[in-house]
């Protein structure tokens, strides 16, 4: 078991969690409230797990060339509709991110000032990182929560580091 730790001050950033192998599928979601009253989609990794998401992930985003690329690729948090033209966006954010389930990290971090981003069910992430360490104010995650895209919270690889719980 691993803790995520804030490299600016040494602050915990997680709940003890394992590694797991690879970044498991997004799941599907159809938009439906959840039991709990939100309507974010399932989280992509189970709580007390983590995995190193090889792929870009998140801001900023750039145009993609095929206009209906999207709809073939796993949205996830990779691609977004461009709203100033047609087709998609592709991420070109940071590659090896961490991806966490958000209820592992709510006690350690807090919502990054900078940022007033609204989705309709929660913040979309697509602003860039828009959390931050609990300890001392450090960037260092982007939390996923609206119901358009993956449930998740992406630990940016520069701002963590992995520690022995």
């Amino acid at each position: 078991m691993n803790v995520l730790i804030c490299v600016a001050c040494g602050s915990r950033l997680t709940e003890p969690l394992r590694l797991l192998p690879e970044v498991p599928p997004r799941p599907e979601y159809e938009g439906r409230k959840n039991a709990d009253g939100s309507r974010h989609a399932p989280s992509t990794v189970p709580r007390g797990a983590y995995a190193v998401d090889p792929e870009p992930c998140g801001a900023p985003y750039v145009p993609h060339p095929d206009p209906d690329w999207c709809d073939s690729a796993n949205p996830g948090n990779s691609c977004m509709g461009d709203p100033d033209g047609q087709g998609f966006l592709m991420s070109a954010g940071p590659r090896d991110t961490l991806v966490t389930h958000p209820e592992d990290t709510r006690a350690y971090l807090s919502a990054n000032p900078a940022f007033q981003e609204i989705g309709c069910c929660g913040p979309p992430g697509r602003e860039g990182p828009n959390e931050v360490c609990g300890g001392c104010g450090a960037v260092v995650a982007t939390l996923y929560a609206d119901c358009t895209g993956a449930y998740e919270t992406d630990f940016l690889p520069d701002a963590v580091r992995v520690t022995p719980a």
